[in-house]
């Protein structure tokens, strides 16, 4: 069996809030709403028949609760209620298909995104939960979201960390705009950015069995291993660099390793190698992010199984990545 844990879907609650936001509608709606594998099941169907014993989980898409207000408050909960009760119900409905799913949450409200959380996982049966890194520029290293990661680390639930970035993002450069360079490269790097300020906000540290799971490999950590290795060479630079690096209790390397990574390296075979080789097999799941290929998933699935056939060569390490490693990390509500 396969079991892809990265696999987006376009809730029936989602799809509604953008076809009626009108102006307030992400700018990528017309791109959300013309890749139909996203929303409709028999495409999205077909296209997973042609890789056997293979199964999803669904994750939810990026941004409609972000961008799509209509009046804040409790639309904004409900809204995200209603896409985590549409998820679960998909699951429920097609178990032969999806082995679980990964709750969305707003994270404007600290208290209030743990709240839905713990929902999710209690009561609707979600592996866990996705956030979105410095989404609406709130950092999720600040003291204020640590009762979330201590709940789902106390619900032995996992942590699925997704990129949101748009050329309107505060921060983002402007020379970035055009040729979707900030969906290309700033993702990778929020991705990078906001792994390291949980590390050295002393995350696992505070919660050693969290299950965080980074998309794409884990950005751009396992290509710049090395410059990592630096960072404590630098105290002189930085004067806040030092007391950071006291209070951590291990070596600053070792903190990235205990990071899970996903395969969604869109045909990237050498790329592929790289991350299995930092993170080690055991910390490597298969992912593909499909169907955001505009084809179901038929470009990003095969590609991804090729790019984990070529970088690890003993079948049984392969094995792992495709599936026993999400078994074993989700075990306890993967529905397979």
């Amino acid at each position: 069996m396969t079991i892809d844990v990265w696999t987006h879907i376009l809730s029936a609650t989602y799809r509604e809030q953008i076809e009626t936001a009108g102006s307030a509608a992400p700018r990528t709606a017309h791109f959300l709403l013309a890749n139909r594998p996203l929303y409709d099941l028999d495409a999205r169907f077909g296209v997973m028949d042609r890789f056997g014993d293979y199964r999803q989980v669904l994750t939810p898409l990026p941004g409609p609760h972000v961008n799509v207000r209509p009046d804040g408050g409790q639309a904004l909960v409900a809204l995200v209620r209603g896409n985590n009760d549409d998820m679960a119900e998909l699951v429920g409905r097609h178990p032969d298909r999806f082995a679980g799913f990964a709750a969305a949450t707003a994270l404007a409200d600290p208290d209030v995104a743990t709240e839905e959380a713990v929902r999710a996982v209690r009561e609707l049966g979600a592996l866990g939960v996705q956030l979105e890194e410095d989404a609406v520029n709130l950092p999720i290293h600040e003291d204020r979201y640590d009762p979330l990661f201590a709940a789902m680390e106390e619900l032995d639930a996992g942590v699925w960390l997704h990129p949101f970035r748009t050329p309107g993002t505060p921060g983002t450069p402007a020379e970035s705009a055009p040729f979707v360079l900030w969906q290309a490269f700033t993702w990778v790097f929020d991705t990078t950015i906001t792994i390291s300020r949980l590390i050295f906000a002393g995350i696992y540290d505070r919660h050693p069995r969290l299950k965080i799971i980074a998309h794409h490999g884990g950005g751009m950590i396992p290509h710049f291993s090395g410059r990592i290795k630096m960072i404590p060479s630098f105290t002189g630079v930085d004067p806040h660099l030092a007391d950071a690096l006291g209070r951590l209790q291990r070596p600053l390397i070792e903190y990235y390793k205990m990071l899970y990574v996903d395969t969604a390296m869109f045909g990237s075979p050498h790329g592929a190698r790289c991350v299995v080789d930092f993170f080690r097999p055991d910390h490597v799941l298969f992912g593909t992010d499909a169907p955001f290929d505009l084809t179901g998933g038929a470009t990003f699935i095969p590609a991804t199984i090729s790019d984990v056939e070529h970088a690890v060569p003993d079948a049984s390490v392969r094995a792992g990545i495709f599936e026993g490693n999400a078994r074993r990390l989700l075990s306890q509500r993967l529905r397979v």
